[in-house]
């Protein structure tokens, strides 16, 4: 994707990460000439650096910002995140992710996108190496994924075909249907090869997620991945039974959740946490959230352990037992909000963001989940729940779906602090199976995850009011955007790029071109008020 690929990738703060010190070092480089040429390339091991180091940027950047600020997960509540949380994202503001998805390490961007895995297992062909093959597909399904996610239809079966400079957008459905097949042939063809070529990297370094295992762990490891992001793309176009089916086949285990790489090392930390050293102020944490964990203590069915290892208190003493000394921001800082009885108005005092993300408490090295166990279990709760009438038959939601939600409740684990897993134990009681219930657990368990707006899209749960404009009581009119605009310098160099994005109206009643649906998802969420006991978040 030529045009694209002349996109500077400024993801602002943790790129450096993947281009710098020993990343691009070792085996396959040679020595006198620059380890960013692919030309000079004779191993995969290299870009598969790159590529896991480039995905921590495009799933915790700006874009990510967005879609849990547009959940409330957070608030932006200084500079440009105010603006942001008012729906007014631009092409300009996502030129650098949308090139990103096809970015290559060819200087001209950060690197590790659709091209280089596809030269990773380009390369990996001429070693014979299955295992590389098989895993650059489970990272083209991710960043493919997230792309059709976020902007829905996108070039994807001649993105990077470098004779055809402006390449058609394929549509968003078309889309999943090929990344599940490149899922499929993942499973079935290059991670069940064996033999003494198929190793990946595991015996050159190159293995920064599942670091430390062995080809046989790889494979049964990025199996597992593979069939779990089959399922969450199924749960996104309401094929439930094919999900169910693939979460039965996915991540069995809380230890081998997919975490995105970090490091204490200059570069190295969380873009998270960067973001928050670099802009202290701009975004703190979001109200629906907070008091969506809030309710659930008070009714038996949470601790304070997850609320308060993402949060701080607001009043910087120890954490309530029933989390009374937590309070999030309403979306823009809205204040003074005309609420029914019990629902949080948005006044101060406020909490902060935990020791993950708080240069003080941390050294950076927080690894993030993408796709885990939890969620894999929250996926089959859901499929089960549809698949016995939707909770018509309360029994048979009971049989069905009880278990998969007790299974994400059991044991729980957010990602890795420092060199070690973060865990929480149980939480307390049997919260039924209801889909509220199961989805408000999956926006606690994927907090700062991108995958809670595409669930929010799909379910209109948690239930939220989009965020009122500057200076209002009221949420604004408009509903909760449904997609990003494309970059800039897509729209202005392939005139293929769609233009169906508006006219839309955002919270603070001005004209912009990101609230339209997506196929999968192609009716928004009923715009809500803050007047209504019910729901709770707001």
């Amino acid at each position: 994707m030529r045009h694209s690929l002349r996109v500077l990738l400024g993801l602002g703060l943790a790129l450096s990460a993947a281009g710098c010190s020993d990343y691009l070092s070792g085996p396959g480089i040679s020595s006198t000439s620059d380890p960013n040429n692919v030309i000079a390339l004779s191993k995969p091991g290299p870009l598969y650096i790159a590529i896991q180091q480039a995905g921590v940027p495009q799933h915790q950047g700006q874009a990510a910002r967005d879609a849990v600020q547009y959940v409330q997960q957070t608030a932006g509540i200084s500079r440009q995140s105010i603006g942001f949380d008012l729906y007014q994202t631009s092409p300009n503001d996502m030129d650098a992710y949308f090139g990103a998805i096809y970015g290559s390490t060819n200087n001209l961007t950060g690197g590790g996108g659709l091209l280089d895995i596809h030269k990773m297992q380009q390369l990996a062909r001429t070693k014979g190496d299955s295992l590389y093959i098989g895993v650059g597909k489970v990272y083209e399904a991710i960043g493919v994924g997230l792309g059709a996610d976020i902007w829905g239809d996108i070039p994807y079966r001649t993105a990077v075909d470098s004779n055809i400079p402006q390449p058609t957008y394929d549509p968003q459905l078309q889309v999943y249907g090929d990344i599940q097949t490149q899922l499929d042939s993942a499973i079935t063809v290059f991670l069940a090869a064996a033999g003494v070529s198929n190793v990946g990297g595991s015996l050159d370094g190159s293995e920064l997620i599942y670091g430390g295992r062995d080809a046989a762990g790889l494979r049964a490891v990025y199996t597992a991945v593979a069939h779990s992001l089959r399922a969450r793309y199924y749960l996104h176009v309401g094929d439930y039974a094919n999900a169910a089916a693939q979460a039965a086949q996915g991540i069995s285990t809380p230890d081998d959740d997919f975490l995105w790489f970090a490091s204490a090392e200059p570069g190295g930390p969380s873009v998270w946490f960067q973001y928050n050293q670099t802009r202290t102020g701009d975004i703190g944490p979001g109200a629906a959230l907070i008091e969506i964990m809030k309710r659930q203590i008070t009714n038996g069915f949470d601790n304070n352990q997850r609320l308060a290892f993402y949060f701080t208190t607001s009043d910087g003493a120890a954490p309530a037992v029933n989390g009374s000394n937590f309070f999030g921001y309403r979306g823009a800082g809205a204040t003074g909000l005309t609420t029914a009885s019990g629902i949080y108005n948005g006044n101060p005092p406020n909490s902060g963001f935990g020791a993950f993300i708080t240069p003080t408490k941390s050294d950076g090295a927080f690894r993030h989940p993408e796709i885990t166990y939890a969620e894999t279990q929250l996926i089959a709760a859901e499929a089960a729940w549809h698949l016995n009438g939707g909770g018509a038959d309360p029994t048979a939601i009971v049989v069905a779906a009880q278990p998969f939600l007790n299974a994400a409740r059991t044991n729980r684990h957010y990602g890795n602090l420092d060199g070690a897993a973060v865990t929480f134990g149980d939480a307390p009681g049997i919260l039924p199976a209801s889909l509220q219930n199961i989805i408000e657990e999956k926006y606690i368990a994927l907090f700062l995850n991108p995958e809670v707006w595409n669930d929010y899209k799909r379910t209109c749960l948690p239930s939220l009011a989009p965020t009122p404009p500057l200076g209002s009581a009221t949420p604004g009119v408009a509903p909760i955007p449904g997609r990003l605009p494309y970059g800039i310098t897509e729209i202005n160099a392939n005139p293929n790029t769609p233009g169906g994005q508006g006219p839309a109206t955002n919270s603070a009643g001005i004209s912009v071109t990101s609230i339209s649906q997506n196929p999968n998802t192609p009716t928004a969420c009923p715009v809500l008020n803050y007047t209504s006991s019910t729901p709770l978040a707001n």
